[in-house]
């Protein structure tokens, strides 16, 4: 008795130890991935279809089939170990530059595929929404910018200070530019941004400086009774009614501008040269000699239309006379 219970133990074990090692060997080990998802699936199958384990795990398999195309048919029997890929069917916008986006379906996984799959290059002056290994998802929308940076130089002009110092060797009301002034500049390195044509950031900094020099001019402060050291002929006073050795009947105080060749002969018919001079008729008449400290002997031949008054225009042969001359006032001597 005790001989026949230990050999039926034995095939009972033995029958137990088949089923175990049957079940195990019917048994599959099954990882499912989905292209457009991270989490994957990983699941033990009994002679299911891929459909019964998507089910099984909670899935809609009809909703699936309509988003994903499987690496092996839905409806075949998992029959061993390994790994089922769902690939997406995803739709997917592409957008190059200012060009208006285009719409595509695609069953490459990543960005950089689906980039190769539509024959698009990725440049250097290209800036993407996305990376080129980043999953492709349903709806995603690529987005390629064309990137250009503009370097330009910009250069601002400084005006020059102008610094004027007293001279008591010059007469009053007398200006000399003893040093020309020079404009300075400051040079910028600006820089834009452009994406897809359109300036979006600009930069400015400074690469360089150039100071103004500054413009001397010396204005007179002696007086007209100081004149006596100057040259008799230009501004020595001499006592009674003489200036400069010339009688003269009365002076008058004037503002005295300069003016030079404008082409057309002056009121008395003549062309204008050194020692014209135009009036107001009405204080000066035409005609009369004139002596003018600094300037010298004229002749009252010419009018202007500003000339009104106490004021004066003398000719100097050149522009750049007239402009130093500028504006004065000055004792008008009325010779005899």
């Amino acid at each position: 008795m005790k001989k026949t219970l230990m050999i039926s133990l034995g095939v009972a074990a033995l029958l137990l130890l088949s089923g175990v090692v049957g079940y195990a060997m019917m048994n599959k080990e099954v990882t499912i991935t989905f292209s457009d998802k991270e989490k994957d699936i990983q699941t033990d199958v009994l002679n299911g279809t891929l459909s019964e384990v998507l089910t099984e795990e909670g899935y809609q398999a009809a909703e699936l089939k309509k988003k994903y195309k499987p690496s092996i048919p839905w409806n075949q029997t998992i029959q061993k170990d390994g790994k089922i890929n769902l690939t997406c069917k995803c739709k997917v916008s592409l957008k190059i530059g200012d060009q208006d986006p285009k719409e595509y379906k695609t069953l490459q996984s990543t960005v950089g595929d689906f980039l190769k799959e539509q024959d698009v290059k990725v440049r250097e002056n290209h800036q993407l929404n996305a990376t080129l290994d980043q999953k492709i998802t349903n709806e995603m929308t690529i987005v390629i910018d064309e990137i250009e940076k503009r370097v330009n130089k910009k250069v601002k002009e400084i005006d020059y200070p102008v610094k004027e110092k007293e001279d008591p060797k010059i007469p009053k009301g007398e200006k000399k530019v003893v040093q020309k002034g020079e404009k300075g500049k400051v040079i910028y390195e600006v820089t834009a941004l452009f994406i897809n044509g359109k300036s979006m950031v600009t930069d400015k900094k400074k690469i360089d400086e150039v100071k103004p020099v500054p413009q001397i001019v010396k204005v007179g402060s002696k007086e007209a009774v100081e004149a006596s050291a100057e040259k008799k002929e230009d501004t020595q006073l001499s006592s009674g009614s003489r200036i400069a050795g010339l009688k003269y009947k009365r002076t008058l105080s004037m503002q005295a501008t300069g003016y030079t060749h404008t082409g057309n002969p002056t009121a008395s018919g003549n062309m204008p040269s050194r020692g014209t001079i135009a009036v107001d008729p009405s204080v000066i008449p035409l005609g009369t000699k004139l002596y003018i400290p600094g300037y010298g002997r004229g002749v009252a031949q010419d009018t202007g239309g500003a000339v009104n008054g106490n004021i004066i225009d003398l000719f100097f042969e050149t522009r750049e006379e007239a402009i130093q001359w500028g504006r004065r006032s000055v004792t008008v001597y009325i010779l005899e």
